[in-house]
């Protein structure tokens, strides 16, 4: 069951309509329609609210998995309750080659997936061939990213669609600047007319040793 089917769900049996989760929520009626339609996820900041809302756990609504109650499968250290990494779903992560043109990088089937652990409403991951961002990604390294957090903070790392080809940078403000992280004077400083077009956020480094 998909995220939007799962708030659907989850609002057909507290019986609410739309408008009435959308008000609780403090968003518009369309925003639930599109949520449950698939056009669009909620923001991780929103899945508190949406959860508290309708009732669930917000693992349960990001990730479909429910924690147990089952006597027969107790937890006697209740480590599970009291350190969060136990309870972050474990998700199997898609792994795309490096495209050379934005657009084309989900029109491919993965190149293979890896399990990984965090809170993600669209992950995926690509091989890291940036030379610009070598200082701190070496080669082979996967960057997992999620297409759902698009939102941008200064210092965040940033996978971006810069005149149709994927841009990996470290996000700056004040100026806005898109930054590069290798050898002092080779990679040049990007300062963007506007806002540049975000494709994802990076969420995680894994060395991949296949």
């Amino acid at each position: 069951m998909v995220i939007g089917m799962r708030i659907k769900h989850a609002r057909k049996k507290k019986q609410y309509s739309q408008a009435q989760l959308a008000d609780l929520v403090g968003v518009s009626q369309p925003t639930i329609g599109n949520w449950e339609s698939g056009n669009h996820v909620p923001r991780l900041n929103t899945m508190g609210d949406l959860a508290d809302a309708l009732g669930v756990k917000r693992l349960w609504l990001i990730s479909g998995i429910e924690k147990s109650d089952d006597p027969n499968n107790p937890d006697p250290s209740g480590a599970a309750s009291e350190n969060p990494y136990l309870t972050t779903p474990i998700v199997h992560v898609a792994v795309h080659i490096w495209p050379k043109r934005s657009d084309d990088l989900f029109q491919s089937p993965a190149d293979r997936y890896i399990p990984a652990s965090l809170w993600a409403l669209q992950p995926f991951a690509l091989e890291v061939t940036d030379e610009a961002m070598s200082r701190e990604f070496s080669s082979g390294t996967l960057v997992i990213f999620d297409a759902a957090r698009t939102e941008l903070i200064d210092g965040q790392l940033y996978l971006f669609n810069w005149n149709g080809s994927l841009l990996f940078r470290r996000w700056r403000s004040n100026p806005s600047r898109l930054e590069a992280s290798a050898v002092p004077g080779k990679f040049e400083t990007i300062f963007p007319d506007g806002e540049p077009v975000v494709i994802a956020s990076a969420l995680q480094a894994v060395r991949d040793l296949i």
